[in-house]
């Protein structure tokens, strides 16, 4: 597992550029964005939903290695600085349900119950997709929001 997410991860920095990032233009944030994001949606679209609660952490833990990556490379691009209060809302907003589905995943591994943490995932999860939607679809980056 951590091998892979090794590898998505220089994967991650090879699609944003290694070092010191510029300030892009629109132009140039819309493009490595849409590009990052279609990347994870495609990985993300073949995990297999499970079909039984003790499958949970299974599909959180591929979901997490898919999510990961993407929210590197987004946060190291430097949007121009009429995006960038909006850029950072649509981070923070994503970075915030990473960290839901890392928290729920740990509960999983501890043995929590998992129709509970699930059920409890999704609640926390909603107005978080919902922030995060709404920030990067008034960026101009539909392909970043959740479908």
């Amino acid at each position: 597992m951590r091998r892979l997410a090794g590898c998505a991860l220089i994967v991650a920095l090879g699609l944003a550029g290694c070092g010191g990032s510029p300030t892009l233009s629109s132009v140039q944030l819309h493009t490595r964005a849409t590009r990052t994001c279609n990347l994870a949606r495609r990985r993300t679209n073949r995990i297999a939903t499970p079909t039984l609660p003790t499958e949970g952490a299974r599909f959180l833990s591929r979901g997490i290695a898919a999510l990961a990556p993407e929210l590197t490379v987004l946060t190291l691009l430097r949007p121009p600085s009429g995006m960038a209060s909006d850029y950072k809302r649509a981070l923070a907003a994503s970075h915030g349900e990473l960290q839901v589905l890392r928290s729920a995943l740990k509960g999983l591994e501890a043995g929590n119950d998992p129709v509970v943490a699930i059920k409890t995932l999704q609640q926390q999860l909603t107005p978080l997709e919902s922030r995060a939607n709404s920030a990067w679809v008034s960026l101009g980056l539909p392909a970043c929001a959740s479908s």
